[in-house]
């Protein structure tokens, strides 16, 4: 069983993230801007969350915008 509900984009910088977040708006794939969480260990203090069923929509689209991110990684979430 997972335990987790969500997908977290991670980047290295806020520049970065916030091109992530204009790439998702612009292909249309829902998302939230959260604080990165502290078991991630990233230079940047925002990060993308996503639903797991949209990973490889998003992951196409930041990769089409020539958006670069640090990964993408299971969470579980008690936003969702």
């Amino acid at each position: 069983m997972n335990d987790h509900n969500c997908l977290v984009v991670l980047f290295n910088s806020t520049h970065q993230a916030l091109s992530g977040e204009k790439a998702l708006e612009e292909a249309g794939i829902k998302h939230s801007v959260i604080n990165t969480p502290r078991e991630f260990s990233v230079d940047c203090g925002i990060s993308l969350r996503i639903d797991c069923e949209l990973a490889g929509a998003a992951q196409k689209a930041l990769d089409a915008a020539d958006v670069i991110y640090a990964g993408v990684e299971p969470y579980r979430s008690r936003w969702v």
